[in-house]
């Protein structure tokens, strides 16, 4: 369980958790299969549906399984064994979505190297027209949830994740697509508490206590 779960578990027995109606968040998430609880084929899927991949040149030695040892939410996570020295020799997206022009959305989605690297992510129409929002993210050797925000340009979306360009090793995990500016806190199922959709304040004996939570890094409307 990791480290928001085993603080929320624990107030929660203790019985000094109380979650106010206005910390409830309306988040959507448009990403199909976030976590990757479900089977599916992802590497050089066919249908080019839910996940997918992408690769060029080095990049088509990339290598991706689902691993059941690293996690921040549900039981499994998404491996990225990475070839190829530039960043768009090998994507991971996942598609379609559908926005509404001009509709600022936030990307988030959780991630840890092997040690720590860049990665990549950007909004793509699904024709592979156009693209915005790029964003590069250096991801730790940690658990740490990364973000950007980015108005559309299309009706129907994917998100990629420029994978390559470092050959170490990362996961991936809780990846929500959702229309607005950033909501922190959106909640990780492995909390298995009630379904809010932000963390809300935590009171204890009628004062107010802060928790440690992981780490967040944003960028709005990157550029590359």
């Amino acid at each position: 369980m990791h480290e928001k779960s085993i603080y929320w578990v624990a107030l929660l027995a203790l019985g000094l958790v109380v979650a106010p109606a206005a910390a409830q968040g309306q988040v959507v998430n448009l990403v199909k299969n976030p976590s990757f609880e479900q089977d599916e084929v992802i590497l050089d899927d066919p249908a080019w549906d839910q996940w997918c991949t992408w690769g060029s040149d080095a990049g088509l030695n990339s290598t991706i399984k689902i691993d059941t040892t690293q996690f921040i939410d549900g039981a499994r996570s998404l491996r990225i064994d990475p070839k190829g020295n530039t960043n768009w020799y090998f994507i991971v997206l996942n598609m379609p979505m559908p926005q509404k022009v001009g509709t600022k959305y936030t990307a988030s989605l959780w991630a840890k190297g092997q040690a720590p690297r860049p990665l990549g992510a950007q909004f793509k129409d699904t024709g592979n027209t156009v693209s915005w929002g790029y964003t590069d993210f250096q991801i730790t050797a940690d658990w740490a949830e990364y973000h950007f925000t980015a108005p559309a340009q299309t009706a129907s979306v994917k998100l990629e994740l420029f994978c390559a360009g470092s050959e170490v090793p990362f996961w991936l995990d809780f990846v929500n697509v959702y229309e607005g500016e950033y909501v922190a806190g959106v909640i990780l199922k492995a909390m298995s508490l009630p379904v809010f959709e932000a963390w809300p304040p935590v009171v204890v004996n009628s004062g107010m206590a802060t928790v440690s939570l992981p780490p967040r890094h944003s960028t709005v409307c990157g550029s590359r």
